[in-house]
């Protein structure tokens, strides 16, 4: 093993998959490719998180990014295994974070094992199709969108004729135009989400899928060429059948699973409470206003307003909801409820609380399963402990971000630029104005009547009007405004929340290092105190890397031809 040189730093989210999508083994390729401070990168791990960061961002593969992403799991092992920083294992924020996260282990491990017993054994057919399908790789690229509503404007510009690269182009706000846009490169069958798999496995080449949901948003998938395996040998097919029975169980358990949870909960006898989810909605919806006003799109967690606060306007003893277990009636409070509010989608919780109840209730019902179930053993801790490492280099991150240093030198400015890609993206400063909607048909129906009447917009409930904004600080409002027309009212939104959205002046920035060195700066800033953190501990521990292994495990195949224009 040879001594890794470190890349720059690259602040960018690591969003680890869901434990529910992990088979029962925490690495199924257990060989080590980097070693930092006793722990161990292995090639799963590195793997799973590198593909669900290109679903999630739209970032293309290519070499540089494997090597920043490898580079980033090494940064948050540093700074979560710190002995300076192990600190934050005692605030209540990481207490709370871990027992969420145990019961939702728990939790899913009890699905995937007892939901596993109720599926009929596959058929020989259908695990000599899953064999076929895993033998070849798919070179595809892909659109990625919050919003299904987002996903949907662009599918029918696609239909109606639209460049899948042009769109590409808009997706992922390029500046210049990339024929790499959106490039994920091969894929195999079991190497990504279940529903992109099966999306992308039904197309053709030159097909494009329509809007498929994945654990990560909304994906338009376009299959650029099938790599075939010549060979299928019977042989083969017989010595692969039991792993791939598996695999092929696996994956329809995680698409079909709702019918178990259903009749799980069924069995449990649950009985809701209305009047205390009423209140409970209010409560929630005053709450968001009055104290953390936002626009009713935003769904990013880090704009959530503090759970402490609401614990003390609301009474943790009422009841929402009852169930049996054991033979025993069982009390799921309002407190229950707030210790999964964090994991919840916000705005399903303002507008649909008694879904958001049976989401939360859900998740504490099955954790409870998976404990009695005996499922709280090692595989549970390692996961556990794996989870840890992502919390306590997040929260970590948040308290240096908090806490600035005045001044960055050159050299880390430069490499933040570079590795944050601001040449390559389309900065935007805009006017416009927002009024929120419960419905599509009401944000239409308003968009009818204000076409002919402007001056109204400022009448409606709930109106916004934002000046002169920097599109990058608003990014839920980013692809909207950026994709809009000029000087006429559009609906936008998601299924379950929508805005009338009335862009008035748009103009684009040009930002390069040459003349905008104070504004990239200025963004960077934030970022120094974690920027020399990590200068100091890459210096104070050396990084072991296996480059042979990486580099054979890192073979980027070339891109196809291209289609004409």
């Amino acid at each position: 093993m040879a001594e890794l040189k470190p890349w720059a730093m690259l602040v960018i989210a690591l969003f680890l998959s869901s434990c529910g999508s992990q088979s029962e083994s925490i690495d199924q390729d257990s060989r080590v490719l980097a070693q930092v401070q006793g722990e161990e990168i292995t090639v799963s791990w590195f793997e799973t998180t590198y593909v669900n960061y290109l679903l999630q961002t739209g970032a293309n593969d290519n070499p540089r990014n494997r090597a920043i992403h490898l580079d980033n799991l090494i940064d948050t092992i540093l700074l979560a295994n710190e002995v300076e920083n192990r600190r934050v294992t005692s605030t209540e924020s990481y207490k709370l974070h871990v027992a969420r996260e145990r019961k939702l282990i728990l939790g899913a491990r009890f699905f995937e094992t007892a939901f596993l017993k109720t599926l009929p054994p596959p058929t020989d057919e259908e695990i000599r199709e899953s064999f076929v399908r895993w033998k070849d790789q798919l070179v595809v690229r892909h659109l990625f969108y919050r919003y299904v509503g987002d996903a949907e404007a662009a599918h029918e510009r696609l239909v109606a004729g639209r460049d899948f690269l042009e769109e590409a182009q808009d997706c992922y706000g390029l500046s210049q135009f990339d024929s790499t846009a959106g490039y994920l490169g091969p894929i195999r069958y079991y190497g990504v989400d279940d529903a992109f798999a099966e999306a992308a496995y039904g197309l053709e080449p030159g097909e494009f899928s329509e809007p498929v949901r994945s654990r990560f948003g909304y994906h338009i998938i376009r299959v650029e060429d099938r790599i075939r395996e010549a060979l299928l040998t019977e042989s083969e097919y017989q010595t692969r059948r039991s792993g791939l029975e598996s695999q092929f169980r696996l994956r329809k358990r995680r698409l079909e699973g709702d019918r178990f949870v259903r009749s799980f909960m069924e069995e449990r006898d649950v009985r809701t409470r209305p009047d205390a989810i009423q209140a409970l909605q209010s409560l929630l919806r005053e709450f968001a206003r009055d104290v953390n006003p936002r626009p009713t799109v935003d769904l990013s967690s880090e704009s959530r307003f503090a759970l402490d606060s609401l614990k003390a306007v609301m009474n943790a003893s009422t009841v929402l909801a009852t169930y049996v277990w054991d033979g025993e009636p069982r009390d799921f409070t309002a407190g229950d409820y707030v210790f999964w509010l964090d994991k919840l989608p916000f705005q399903e919780a303002l507008d649909l609380a008694a879904a958001s109840v049976g989401r939360a209730m859900r998740n504490e019902i099955l954790a409870k399963a998976g404990e009695e179930a005996g499922l709280d053993d090692a595989l549970t801790t390692a996961r556990l402990a794996r989870e840890g490492v992502y919390e306590r280099a997040r929260l970590i991150r948040m308290e240096m971000r908090q806490t600035p240093e005045p001044e960055l030198d050159d050299e880390l400015v430069r490499r933040a630029y570079d590795h944050l890609g601001v040449d390559r993206k389309q900065l935007y400063r805009a006017d416009f104005e927002t009024i929120p909607f419960s419905s599509y048909v009401e944000a239409e129906g308003a968009r009818v009547e204000l076409a002919g009447r402007v001056d109204a917009l400022s009448e409606w409930p709930g109106y916004r009007v934002y000046s002169d904004i920097e599109l990058t600080e608003l990014p839920e409002w980013m692809v909207h405004v950026t994709t809009a027309p000029i000087g006429r009212p559009v609906v936008v939104g998601t299924s379950n929340s929508w805005s009338v959205l009335w862009v008035t002046r748009r103009s684009k920035i040009e930002m390069n290092w040459e003349t905008h060195q104070d504004e990239i700066l200025e963004k960077v800033l934030p970022y120094a105190t974690e920027y020399r953190a990590l200068k100091r501990l890459r210096t104070e521990n050396p990084v072991v890397a296996d480059t042979l292994l990486f580099n054979q495990i890192m073979v980027l195949d070339l891109l196809p031809a291209l289609p004409s224009r």
